[in-house]
């Protein structure tokens, strides 16, 4: 891949996503925090502009993160039913206001630059959120209702309220937990006709944006990250992507060194690779 410009994280941004987010309820691995904070970064040095966002914040987890990468003049929204837990169907989260706020103000984000809307995600179109940022979407997570007619509405949200240079990150595409996440996001991809593409994979985040769009993303991705996180570049709805995982066991982080990795594609190791596969149980 050609060489770009590294985008340098701000200081409370790193901070946060390195170790202050796991004071905040919820479900964030520090690879994927790190994946969308230079995501973030890129979008400042390449001088993209718009707002930040989460359908499903839950405690704010994901979005404290957002929000510290909020550029002058920028404003975020935070779509949750909170309260209205009648709304959560699949049980995929329990949003709590209070909680939200707390956290909001514990890692000093000011609420003068965030539009909450209590609403489920079916309720809600992408003008009224635009109404209340006032701004196309530079960065959006998906993290509400994980049942495939939910993912799909909210996918169509963040398409329709993409920036031209916007990022689409959505949660448990591959969580065994949730097949019906993958269903919805096949049926906006394949039936529905929707124009959002993959360009990454991390621990439990699938990266989208536009056509043509997240090449100069992977890019930064690929040249920022640690080689232990790096797996593979590959390919997803036709679609060149690099996945990124957190070693969680010794054989994986053998697996994915730069030893291993020359190894494999040796005559000897592509040898071996059965024997290696039955001695691990694999």
């Amino acid at each position: 891949m050609p060489k770009t410009t590294q985008p340098t994280l701000p200081d409370a941004v790193r901070q946060y996503a390195e170790s202050g987010q796991r004071r905040v309820d919820g479900w964030l691995s520090t690879l994927d925090a790190e994946l969308i904070a230079l995501v973030s970064a890129a979008q400042s040095v390449r001088g993209v502009t718009g707002s930040v966002g989460e359908i499903g914040v839950h405690h704010g987890r994901l979005f404290i993160l957002l929000a510290l990468g909020l550029q002058p003049g920028e404003r975020a929204f935070a779509v949750d039913i909170f309260g209205e837990q009648q709304h959560n169907v699949d049980r995929s989260g329990e949003g709590d206001e209070a909680r939200f706020r707390q956290n909001l103000a514990r890692f000093a984000v000011s609420e003068d630059r965030i539009a909450i809307l209590r609403a489920s995600s079916l309720a809600i179109r992408w003008p009224e959120i635009e109404a209340a940022v006032g701004a196309p979407a530079r960065l959006f997570s998906i993290d509400g209702g994980h049942t495939a007619t939910i993912t799909a509405n909210d996918l169509a949200i963040a398409d329709a309220g993409l920036a031209p240079d916007g990022v689409v990150v959505l949660d448990d595409y591959f969580n065994t937990e949730f097949p019906e996440v993958s269903q919805g996001m096949c049926q906006h991809r394949l039936v529905d006709g929707g124009q959002l593409v993959p360009f990454a994979i991390g621990d439990n985040k699938l990266m989208l944006a536009r056509p043509g769009r997240g090449e100069a993303y992977r890019a930064v991705l690929a040249e920022a990250v640690p080689p232990r996180f790096f797996v593979r570049h590959t390919e997803m709805f036709g679609q060149a992507v690099t996945v990124f995982r957190t070693p969680r066991r010794l054989v994986h982080r053998i697996r994915q060194s730069e030893i291993a990795r020359r190894l494999t594609r040796h005559p000897i190791g592509k040898a071996l690779k059965p024997i290696v596969r039955r001695v691990l149980g694999e």
